[in-house]
């Protein structure tokens, strides 16, 4: 069954409220509950790559296992039990040594173990925020996936719109070259259109195809390939316009300056361990030593040993830990500038996106406005004149060519802006699987 979209009522209106801000739902979105099959709506599809894409999985498991390296991190080197046995026993004024066992612990200079959970807290607080980061693209390519869907959709139902006019223009030009008023040119002409028609519709196959496996790959639903649902474009009720301050505030919801700012910070903590490794460790044990009783003359009055020792790591080789710290403050400043450029992007991007999507809803509005109905007016004038005998059929296709190339402009300007917003959405940080906006 093909996919069917609802059609809009008004294209234009569907952008002219808005400047910059919004698309006001511009489509015949009432429909009977009683008669067709369930809609499918833009959020159960960012549902369902919530839910199965494996992508976005992989990577928000990657953050749950870095989380688990923070206790593992801050924790005490394991501690060395050590037993040795002697082949060679030692003699001692009670007997000779049998065996000796000992237990070290090792434990870092104050501070080391905290620094170390930081450094892991934060390495998994970037890559949870990375997961975000791809769950947000992942999102942005599902709506505009879907609005391609209904760009192609719409160009169908205009292009059946258009040959239908062609089967009616062919029928009248045969019905006057029957008689004698008309060419048989008219006729060719008019079949020419027709088959020009079935290439452009081969196309418009392909392309729905290609945006049907797209949306099946990214949500994990395979029956999107061989679809039984109406599609429809849930435009947003309203977009808020930040203004002057878009690009501050999309700092602040996107998950990548997020990550870079989390990765600064891991830096910071790598370079205080670093400094930290100038200072040394330190390790505690104890021993004790199992001696074997001998044949003991009143004075031989020894015993098993036991003894506590304490030991201090000496950082010596200082050259590796000069070329830690330098590691760590070189890895901030990489972050750091990471940082600014992805400022730079942003603030960039936000600008261009809205100039686009006001250049759009221009040419929404001359298309909507000015154009289409001067087509309209034109094509009326020219099918009665062509009644009347006053024009040729030429003149005629012509003027039906013309008025159908105008709304295949408008569908696809109005599928741009669409895909402008949505993109607009995601770099401001607003665009969420969950189709919640921040």
């Amino acid at each position: 069954m093909s996919i069917r979209f609802l059609r809009p009522s008004s294209i234009a209106a569907a952008l002219l409220s808005t400047l910059l801000f919004g698309f006001p739902p511009a489509f015949g979105q009432q429909t009977n509950s009683s008669a067709g099959p369930t809609v499918l709506h833009i959020d159960s599809l960012l549902q369902s790559a919530e839910r199965a894409n494996p992508s976005l999985r992989a990577a928000r498991l990657q953050a749950e296992a870095k989380a688990l390296n923070e206790p593992q991190a801050s924790a005490l080197p394991d501690p060395t039990v050590q037993g040795t046995g002697h082949v060679y026993p030692t003699v001692t004024a009670r007997g000779p040594q049998r065996s000796q066992w000992q237990v070290r612990q090792s434990i870092p200079f104050p501070g080391k173990r905290s620094l170390r959970g930081e450094v892991a807290a934060r390495g998994a607080d970037a890559a949870e925020a990375d997961a975000e980061a791809l769950a947000q693209t992942l999102a942005l390519r599902i709506e505009t996936a879907y609005y391609q869907l209904y760009r192609v959709q719409r160009r169908e139902e205009i292009l059946h719109a258009f040959e239908e006019e062609l089967r009616q223009f062919e029928s009248a030009a045969s019905t006057r070259y029957e008689v004698g008023d008309g060419s048989q040119q008219s006729i060719l002409k008019a079949q020419v259109e027709r088959g020009r028609l079935e290439m452009r519709r081969e196309n418009l196959r392909a392309q729905r195809k290609s945006a049907l496996q797209s949306l099946a790959r990214l949500t994990g639903r395979s029956e999107l390939e061989a679809p039984s649902q109406p599609v429809e474009v849930a435009v947003p009720s309203e977009f808020r316009d930040m203004g002057e301050r878009a690009g501050e505030v999309a700092l602040g919801n996107r998950p990548e300056a997020e990550a870079l700012r989390r990765r600064i910070e891991k830096a910071e903590s790598e370079a205080a361990l670093a400094r930290r490794a100038f200072w040394p460790d330190f390790t505690v044990g104890a021993a004790y030593t199992d001696v074997r009783e001998g044949d003991l003359t009143p004075t031989m009055t020894g015993r098993d040993a036991f003894n506590l020792s304490v030991g201090v790591t000496i950082p010596l080789w200082r050259g590796k830990q000069d070329a830690r710290l330098e590691e760590a403050q070189v890895e901030r400043r990489r972050a750091e500038a990471k940082l600014d450029d992805f400022r730079l992007q942003v603030r960039s991007n936000v600008r261009d996106l809205r100039e686009r999507l006001r250049r759009q809803q221009r040419q929404l509005t001359l298309l909507g406005e000015q154009l289409i109905p001067q087509a309209e007016t034109s094509r009326e004038a020219t099918l009665s004149a062509y009644k009347a005998g006053r024009t040729d059929f030429l003149d005629l296709l012509d003027a039906e060519r013309t008025l159908f190339q105008l709304q295949m402009d408008r569908v696809d300007t109005h599928a741009r802006a669409l895909q402008t917003a949505a993109e607009l959405e995601h770099a401001l940080g607003r665009l969420s699987l969950d189709g919640a906006r921040p």
